[in-house]
Protein backbone atom coordinates (compact mmCIF):
# COMPACT_ATOMS: atom_id res chain seq x y z
CA UNK A 1 0.00 0.00 0.00
CA UNK A 2 3.19 2.30 0.76
CA UNK A 3 4.43 1.95 -2.52
CA UNK A 4 0.79 2.45 -3.94
CA UNK A 5 0.44 5.71 -2.69
CA UNK A 6 4.05 6.65 -3.30
CA UNK A 7 4.01 5.65 -6.98
CA UNK A 8 0.42 7.61 -7.30
CA UNK A 9 1.49 10.57 -5.62
CA UNK A 10 4.71 11.16 -7.70
CA UNK A 11 2.95 10.56 -10.74
CA UNK A 12 0.61 13.53 -9.50
CA UNK A 13 3.25 15.84 -9.08
CA UNK A 14 5.12 15.22 -12.14
CA UNK A 15 1.74 15.58 -13.94
CA UNK A 16 1.47 18.57 -12.40
CA UNK A 17 -1.95 17.37 -10.64
CA UNK A 18 -2.82 19.36 -7.20
CA UNK A 19 -1.25 17.43 -4.43
CA UNK A 20 -5.09 16.98 -3.21
CA UNK A 21 -6.47 15.56 -6.38
CA UNK A 22 -3.47 13.05 -6.36
CA UNK A 23 -4.18 12.17 -2.77
CA UNK A 24 -8.00 11.44 -3.15
CA UNK A 25 -7.09 9.37 -6.52
CA UNK A 26 -4.50 7.34 -4.33
CA UNK A 27 -7.55 6.74 -2.06
CA UNK A 28 -10.06 5.79 -4.62
CA UNK A 29 -7.24 3.07 -5.53
CA UNK A 30 -6.28 1.82 -2.63
CA UNK A 31 -9.79 1.26 -1.58
CA UNK A 32 -10.30 -0.59 -4.61
CA UNK A 33 -7.76 -2.59 -3.96
CA UNK A 34 -8.66 -3.55 -0.85
CA UNK A 35 -11.84 -4.04 -1.92
CA UNK A 36 -13.00 -1.46 1.04
CA UNK A 37 -16.07 0.46 0.33
CA UNK A 38 -15.91 3.94 -1.04
CA UNK A 39 -18.20 5.11 2.08
CA UNK A 40 -15.64 4.73 4.29
CA UNK A 41 -13.54 6.83 2.46
CA UNK A 42 -16.31 9.68 2.95
CA UNK A 43 -16.60 8.62 6.69
CA UNK A 44 -12.28 9.02 7.21
CA UNK A 45 -12.40 12.33 5.21
CA UNK A 46 -15.12 13.79 7.01
CA UNK A 47 -13.25 12.83 10.47
CA UNK A 48 -10.12 14.51 9.40
CA UNK A 49 -11.96 17.64 9.08
CA UNK A 50 -14.46 18.03 11.52
CA UNK A 51 -12.04 18.91 14.07
CA UNK A 52 -12.49 22.28 16.26
CA UNK A 53 -8.78 22.92 16.07
CA UNK A 54 -8.90 23.85 12.44
CA UNK A 55 -11.21 27.05 12.79
CA UNK A 56 -8.07 28.72 14.36
CA UNK A 57 -6.89 28.43 10.17
CA UNK A 58 -9.74 30.72 8.44
CA UNK A 59 -9.23 33.36 11.72
CA UNK A 60 -5.74 33.36 11.50
CA UNK A 61 -4.99 34.10 7.23
CA UNK A 62 -7.74 36.58 7.90
CA UNK A 63 -5.72 38.25 10.59
CA UNK A 64 -3.03 38.15 8.08
CA UNK A 65 -5.61 39.90 5.51
CA UNK A 66 -6.95 42.45 8.07
CA UNK A 67 -3.31 43.31 9.02
CA UNK A 68 -2.03 44.02 5.72
CA UNK A 69 -4.89 46.47 4.92
CA UNK A 70 -5.44 47.48 8.03
CA UNK A 71 -2.48 49.76 8.77
CA UNK A 72 -1.45 47.37 11.33
CA UNK A 73 2.02 45.84 9.35
CA UNK A 74 3.19 49.28 8.28
CA UNK A 75 3.24 50.63 11.57
CA UNK A 76 4.85 47.19 13.08
CA UNK A 77 7.79 48.06 10.36
CA UNK A 78 8.08 51.27 11.53
CA UNK A 79 8.62 50.41 14.79
CA UNK A 80 11.36 47.54 13.75
CA UNK A 81 12.86 50.60 11.56
CA UNK A 82 13.07 53.04 15.10
CA UNK A 83 14.38 49.81 17.00
CA UNK A 84 17.57 48.02 15.07
CA UNK A 85 17.95 50.62 11.77
CA UNK A 86 20.73 51.79 13.50
CA UNK A 87 22.58 48.57 12.88
CA UNK A 88 25.09 47.41 10.18
CA UNK A 89 22.64 46.35 7.23
CA UNK A 90 20.15 49.27 8.08
CA UNK A 91 16.45 48.18 6.35
CA UNK A 92 18.24 44.80 6.00
CA UNK A 93 17.64 44.55 9.62
CA UNK A 94 14.39 46.09 9.99
CA UNK A 95 12.60 43.87 7.52
CA UNK A 96 13.95 40.54 9.50
CA UNK A 97 12.72 42.53 12.52
CA UNK A 98 9.50 43.15 11.07
CA UNK A 99 9.05 39.73 10.20
CA UNK A 100 9.66 38.52 13.55
CA UNK A 101 6.50 41.11 14.90
CA UNK A 102 4.32 40.60 11.26
CA UNK A 103 5.04 36.45 11.40
CA UNK A 104 3.96 36.45 15.52
CA UNK A 105 0.48 37.48 14.27
CA UNK A 106 -0.26 36.26 10.93
CA UNK A 107 1.32 32.68 10.91
CA UNK A 108 1.99 32.33 7.18
CA UNK A 109 5.39 32.99 5.45
CA UNK A 110 3.70 33.21 2.27
CA UNK A 111 1.64 36.75 3.54
CA UNK A 112 4.71 37.77 5.10
CA UNK A 113 6.76 37.44 2.32
CA UNK A 114 4.16 39.44 0.51
CA UNK A 115 3.15 41.87 2.90
CA UNK A 116 6.82 43.14 4.03
CA UNK A 117 8.29 42.47 0.66
CA UNK A 118 6.54 45.08 -0.96
CA UNK A 119 6.97 47.45 1.72
CA UNK A 120 10.77 47.04 2.32
CA UNK A 121 12.24 46.17 -1.23
CA UNK A 122 11.70 49.97 -2.89
CA UNK A 123 13.48 51.52 -0.01
CA UNK A 124 16.18 48.74 -0.08
CA UNK A 125 16.61 49.38 -3.14
CA UNK A 126 17.21 52.93 -3.24
CA UNK A 127 19.95 52.41 -0.02
CA UNK A 128 22.20 50.56 -2.22
CA UNK A 129 20.90 47.22 -1.90
CA UNK A 130 20.77 44.95 -5.11
CA UNK A 131 17.18 43.93 -6.05
CA UNK A 132 18.11 40.15 -5.06
CA UNK A 133 19.75 41.03 -2.16
CA UNK A 134 17.07 43.26 -1.23
CA UNK A 135 14.47 40.21 -1.67
CA UNK A 136 16.36 37.57 -0.71
CA UNK A 137 16.94 38.93 3.02
CA UNK A 138 12.82 39.58 2.94
CA UNK A 139 12.25 35.97 1.29
CA UNK A 140 13.87 34.32 4.09
CA UNK A 141 12.62 35.81 7.01
CA UNK A 142 9.28 34.90 6.07
CA UNK A 143 10.32 31.28 7.13
CA UNK A 144 10.19 33.04 11.15
CA UNK A 145 6.50 32.95 10.56
CA UNK A 146 5.50 29.42 10.56
CA UNK A 147 7.61 29.39 13.79
CA UNK A 148 7.01 31.99 16.11
CA UNK A 149 3.21 31.53 17.05
CA UNK A 150 0.49 31.31 16.06
CA UNK A 151 1.62 29.01 12.94
CA UNK A 152 -0.75 27.46 10.30
CA UNK A 153 1.82 24.47 9.87
CA UNK A 154 2.16 23.62 13.89
CA UNK A 155 -1.89 23.36 13.90
CA UNK A 156 -2.22 21.17 11.49
CA UNK A 157 0.99 19.27 12.78
CA UNK A 158 -1.42 19.06 16.17
CA UNK A 159 -4.10 18.31 14.28
CA UNK A 160 -3.06 14.87 12.35
CA UNK A 161 -0.24 13.87 15.25
CA UNK A 162 -2.89 14.64 18.24
CA UNK A 163 -0.23 17.25 19.50
CA UNK A 164 -1.00 19.94 21.74
CA UNK A 165 -1.11 23.32 19.65
CA UNK A 166 -1.00 25.12 22.94
CA UNK A 167 2.38 23.30 23.61
CA UNK A 168 3.54 23.54 20.54
CA UNK A 169 3.08 27.35 19.79
CA UNK A 170 4.81 27.73 22.82
CA UNK A 171 7.93 25.38 21.79
CA UNK A 172 8.08 27.97 18.93
CA UNK A 173 8.75 31.20 20.55
CA UNK A 174 12.91 30.91 21.27
CA UNK A 175 13.57 28.75 17.90
CA UNK A 176 11.96 31.84 16.11
CA UNK A 177 13.77 34.36 17.82
CA UNK A 178 17.27 32.33 16.97
CA UNK A 179 16.22 31.68 13.50
CA UNK A 180 15.44 35.62 13.56
CA UNK A 181 19.37 36.62 15.12
CA UNK A 182 20.90 34.38 12.40
CA UNK A 183 19.70 36.04 9.51
CA UNK A 184 20.11 39.29 11.27
CA UNK A 185 23.85 38.30 11.86
CA UNK A 186 24.27 37.11 8.16
CA UNK A 187 22.86 40.55 7.15
CA UNK A 188 25.48 42.57 8.75
CA UNK A 189 27.99 40.18 7.05
CA UNK A 190 26.70 40.65 3.92
CA UNK A 191 25.93 44.80 4.08
CA UNK A 192 29.31 44.67 5.33
CA UNK A 193 30.95 43.17 2.46
CA UNK A 194 28.65 44.71 0.13
CA UNK A 195 28.49 48.36 1.97
CA UNK A 196 25.24 48.18 1.15
CA UNK A 197 22.22 49.55 3.47
CA UNK A 198 22.53 52.95 4.84
CA UNK A 199 22.19 53.73 8.65
CA UNK A 200 20.27 55.83 10.95
CA UNK A 201 21.54 57.49 14.73
CA UNK A 202 19.35 55.67 17.25
CA UNK A 203 17.18 58.35 18.11
CA UNK A 204 15.14 57.86 21.73
CA UNK A 205 12.48 60.18 20.24
CA UNK A 206 11.66 58.42 17.05
CA UNK A 207 11.53 54.98 18.78
CA UNK A 208 8.70 57.04 21.25
CA UNK A 209 6.50 58.32 18.33
CA UNK A 210 6.94 54.82 16.65
CA UNK A 211 6.37 53.41 19.73
CA UNK A 212 3.20 55.50 20.38
CA UNK A 213 1.68 54.58 16.81
CA UNK A 214 2.02 50.85 16.97
CA UNK A 215 1.20 50.28 20.53
CA UNK A 216 -2.61 49.30 19.69
CA UNK A 217 -0.74 46.90 16.97
CA UNK A 218 1.52 45.10 19.47
CA UNK A 219 -1.42 44.25 21.54
CA UNK A 220 -1.84 41.25 19.29
CA UNK A 221 1.13 39.36 19.88
CA UNK A 222 0.46 39.69 23.26
CA UNK A 223 -3.00 38.64 23.09
CA UNK A 224 -1.92 35.84 20.91
CA UNK A 225 1.01 34.71 22.97
CA UNK A 226 0.26 36.19 26.28
CA UNK A 227 -2.98 34.55 26.45
CA UNK A 228 -1.92 30.86 25.22
CA UNK A 229 1.14 31.30 28.08
CA UNK A 230 -1.95 32.78 30.62
CA UNK A 231 -3.43 29.20 29.91
CA UNK A 232 -6.83 31.94 28.84
CA UNK A 233 -7.02 30.83 25.32
CA UNK A 234 -7.16 28.08 23.57
CA UNK A 235 -4.79 28.23 20.06
CA UNK A 236 -8.65 28.69 18.20
CA UNK A 237 -10.18 31.03 20.83
CA UNK A 238 -6.83 32.87 20.61
CA UNK A 239 -7.41 33.49 16.85
CA UNK A 240 -11.14 34.56 17.34
CA UNK A 241 -9.66 37.16 19.88
CA UNK A 242 -7.30 38.84 17.66
CA UNK A 243 -9.47 38.87 14.94
CA UNK A 244 -11.88 40.84 16.50
CA UNK A 245 -8.88 43.28 18.03
CA UNK A 246 -7.24 43.53 14.47
CA UNK A 247 -10.91 44.63 13.09
CA UNK A 248 -11.73 46.49 15.91
CA UNK A 249 -8.16 48.77 15.75
CA UNK A 250 -8.66 48.77 11.90
CA UNK A 251 -11.81 50.17 11.59
CA UNK A 252 -12.18 52.32 14.59
CA UNK A 253 -8.33 53.82 15.15
CA UNK A 254 -6.71 53.13 12.28
CA UNK A 255 -9.46 53.53 9.82
CA UNK A 256 -6.87 52.65 6.37
CA UNK A 257 -9.36 50.09 5.21
CA UNK A 258 -13.19 50.09 4.34
CA UNK A 259 -15.69 47.83 5.66
CA UNK A 260 -16.66 46.71 2.15
CA UNK A 261 -12.79 45.64 1.39
CA UNK A 262 -13.72 43.14 3.72
CA UNK A 263 -15.41 40.99 1.71
CA UNK A 264 -12.22 40.07 -0.81
CA UNK A 265 -10.28 39.27 2.72
CA UNK A 266 -13.13 36.36 3.03
CA UNK A 267 -13.04 35.33 -0.09
CA UNK A 268 -9.08 35.27 -0.30
CA UNK A 269 -9.16 33.22 3.05
CA UNK A 270 -12.00 31.12 2.20
CA UNK A 271 -10.06 29.67 -0.84
CA UNK A 272 -6.76 29.11 1.41
CA UNK A 273 -8.65 27.43 4.08
CA UNK A 274 -10.48 25.23 1.29
CA UNK A 275 -7.41 24.07 -0.25
CA UNK A 276 -5.86 23.47 3.07
CA UNK A 277 -8.94 21.15 4.50
CA UNK A 278 -9.14 19.44 1.39
CA UNK A 279 -5.31 18.25 1.77
CA UNK A 280 -6.05 17.43 5.12
CA UNK A 281 -9.57 15.52 4.35
CA UNK A 282 -7.85 13.06 1.80
CA UNK A 283 -4.57 13.12 3.57
CA UNK A 284 -6.78 11.43 7.14
CA UNK A 285 -8.07 8.48 4.24
CA UNK A 286 -4.70 8.33 3.63
CA UNK A 287 -3.15 7.65 6.70
CA UNK A 288 -6.39 5.73 7.83
CA UNK A 289 -5.25 3.24 4.80
CA UNK A 290 -1.58 3.02 5.65
CA UNK A 291 -2.65 2.52 9.81
CA UNK A 292 -4.71 -0.54 8.78
CA UNK A 293 -2.35 -1.92 6.81
CA UNK A 294 0.47 -1.28 9.55
CA UNK A 295 2.89 0.59 7.47
CA UNK A 296 3.63 3.22 10.83
CA UNK A 297 4.36 -0.14 13.02
CA UNK A 298 7.03 -1.48 10.21
CA UNK A 299 9.11 1.68 9.37
CA UNK A 300 9.72 1.99 13.26
CA UNK A 301 11.02 -1.69 13.72
CA UNK A 302 13.17 -0.90 10.72
CA UNK A 303 14.38 2.63 11.30
CA UNK A 304 14.83 1.03 15.14
CA UNK A 305 17.28 -1.84 13.22
CA UNK A 306 19.34 0.91 12.05
CA UNK A 307 19.87 3.37 14.70
CA UNK A 308 18.21 4.24 18.24
CA UNK A 309 20.74 6.91 18.35
CA UNK A 310 18.32 10.18 18.40
CA UNK A 311 20.55 12.61 16.98
CA UNK A 312 21.40 10.22 14.37
CA UNK A 313 17.80 9.71 13.88
CA UNK A 314 17.38 13.35 13.62
CA UNK A 315 19.78 14.29 11.19
CA UNK A 316 18.38 11.34 8.94
CA UNK A 317 15.07 12.83 9.06
CA UNK A 318 16.19 16.11 8.36
CA UNK A 319 17.95 14.91 5.33
CA UNK A 320 14.63 13.42 4.66
CA UNK A 321 12.30 16.28 5.00
CA UNK A 322 14.72 18.61 3.25
CA UNK A 323 14.68 16.61 0.11
CA UNK A 324 10.77 16.48 0.39
CA UNK A 325 10.79 19.96 0.46
CA UNK A 326 12.03 20.47 -2.75
CA UNK A 327 9.76 18.60 -4.56
CA UNK A 328 6.48 19.48 -2.36
CA UNK A 329 4.98 22.34 -0.65
CA UNK A 330 4.41 22.51 3.18
CA UNK A 331 1.37 22.11 3.89
CA UNK A 332 0.71 18.54 2.07
CA UNK A 333 4.44 17.39 3.12
CA UNK A 334 3.02 18.13 6.68
CA UNK A 335 -0.35 16.28 6.84
CA UNK A 336 1.87 13.47 4.69
CA UNK A 337 4.59 13.23 6.15
CA UNK A 338 3.47 13.94 10.10
CA UNK A 339 1.44 10.74 11.17
CA UNK A 340 4.40 8.83 9.29
CA UNK A 341 7.27 9.99 10.83
CA UNK A 342 6.54 10.76 14.31
CA UNK A 343 5.82 7.45 15.71
CA UNK A 344 9.45 6.82 14.39
CA UNK A 345 11.35 9.38 16.70
CA UNK A 346 8.48 9.33 19.62
CA UNK A 347 9.84 5.25 20.12
CA UNK A 348 13.46 6.47 20.52
CA UNK A 349 12.18 8.75 23.15
CA UNK A 350 11.84 12.49 21.18
CA UNK A 351 9.27 14.79 22.58
CA UNK A 352 6.70 15.28 19.74
CA UNK A 353 6.37 18.81 20.58
CA UNK A 354 9.98 18.87 19.60
CA UNK A 355 9.67 17.45 16.45
CA UNK A 356 7.00 19.60 15.47
CA UNK A 357 8.95 23.07 15.79
CA UNK A 358 11.57 20.89 13.74
CA UNK A 359 9.59 19.34 11.22
CA UNK A 360 7.94 23.29 10.77
CA UNK A 361 11.42 24.67 10.43
CA UNK A 362 12.53 22.23 8.01
CA UNK A 363 9.78 21.68 5.32
CA UNK A 364 9.69 26.30 5.78
CA UNK A 365 13.18 25.59 4.17
CA UNK A 366 11.45 23.96 1.73
CA UNK A 367 9.01 27.09 0.97
CA UNK A 368 12.83 28.71 0.20
CA UNK A 369 14.40 26.01 -2.55
CA UNK A 370 13.84 25.49 -5.77
CA UNK A 371 11.56 24.24 -7.97
CA UNK A 372 8.11 24.42 -6.18
CA UNK A 373 9.47 26.61 -3.04
CA UNK A 374 6.19 28.88 -2.76
CA UNK A 375 8.19 31.91 -1.11
CA UNK A 376 10.26 32.04 -3.63
CA UNK A 377 7.83 32.48 -6.79
CA UNK A 378 6.27 35.61 -4.44
CA UNK A 379 9.11 37.08 -3.46
CA UNK A 380 10.40 36.72 -7.41
CA UNK A 381 7.02 38.78 -8.39
CA UNK A 382 7.27 41.39 -5.65
CA UNK A 383 11.34 42.46 -5.94
CA UNK A 384 11.22 41.86 -9.52
CA UNK A 385 13.78 39.54 -10.18
CA UNK A 386 14.70 36.45 -11.89
CA UNK A 387 14.62 32.71 -9.62
CA UNK A 388 18.24 32.28 -10.33
CA UNK A 389 19.18 35.81 -8.82
CA UNK A 390 17.28 35.11 -5.99
CA UNK A 391 18.46 31.56 -4.71
CA UNK A 392 22.23 33.08 -5.78
CA UNK A 393 21.74 35.81 -3.19
CA UNK A 394 20.23 33.20 -0.73
CA UNK A 395 22.77 31.08 -0.31
CA UNK A 396 24.49 32.59 2.59
CA UNK A 397 20.91 32.54 3.95
CA UNK A 398 20.80 28.80 3.28
CA UNK A 399 23.56 28.14 5.35
CA UNK A 400 22.17 30.38 8.29
CA UNK A 401 19.41 28.17 8.26
CA UNK A 402 21.10 24.87 7.97
CA UNK A 403 23.61 25.97 11.15
CA UNK A 404 19.83 26.70 13.14
CA UNK A 405 19.23 23.59 12.34
CA UNK A 406 21.86 21.72 13.69
CA UNK A 407 21.80 23.51 16.83
CA UNK A 408 18.20 22.80 17.38
CA UNK A 409 18.75 19.12 16.19
CA UNK A 410 21.98 18.94 18.89
CA UNK A 411 20.42 21.08 22.07
CA UNK A 412 16.94 19.85 21.91
CA UNK A 413 16.22 22.00 25.27
CA UNK A 414 15.84 25.06 23.31
CA UNK A 415 13.14 24.11 21.99
CA UNK A 416 11.38 21.73 25.07
CA UNK A 417 11.91 23.91 27.92
CA UNK A 418 9.61 26.64 27.52
CA UNK A 419 6.67 24.60 27.17
CA UNK A 420 7.84 22.80 30.26
CA UNK A 421 8.14 25.83 32.25
CA UNK A 422 4.52 26.81 30.95
CA UNK A 423 3.45 22.78 32.11
CA UNK A 424 5.26 23.15 35.59
CA UNK A 425 3.78 26.68 36.38
CA UNK A 426 0.36 25.31 35.06
CA UNK A 427 0.39 22.57 37.72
Amino acid sequence: MLWIFLAILFASIILGLPIAFGLGIAAVVMAVLSDIPLSILIEQSIRGVNNFPLLAIPFFILVGEVMSAGGIARRLMELAGALVGFMRGGLGQVAITGSMFFGGISGSAVADTAATGAMMIPSMKQQGYSAPHATAINTVSSVIGIIIPPSIPLILFGIVTETSISRLFIAGIVPGLLIGFALMVTTFIMASIEHAGQTRKFELGRLWQAFKAAWLALVLPVIVIGGILGGVFTATEAAVAALLYSLFISLTVYREFRPRELWGMLIRTARLTGMVLLLLAFATVIAWFLTINMVPQTLVRQVQAITQEPFLLLLIVAGLLLLVGFVMDLTPAMVIMAPMLTPIVTSVGVDPVYFGVLMAFILGIGLLTPPVGTCLYVGCGVGRVTMEQLVRAMLPYYGALLVVLLVLIAFPGLVTWLPDLAAVRGN
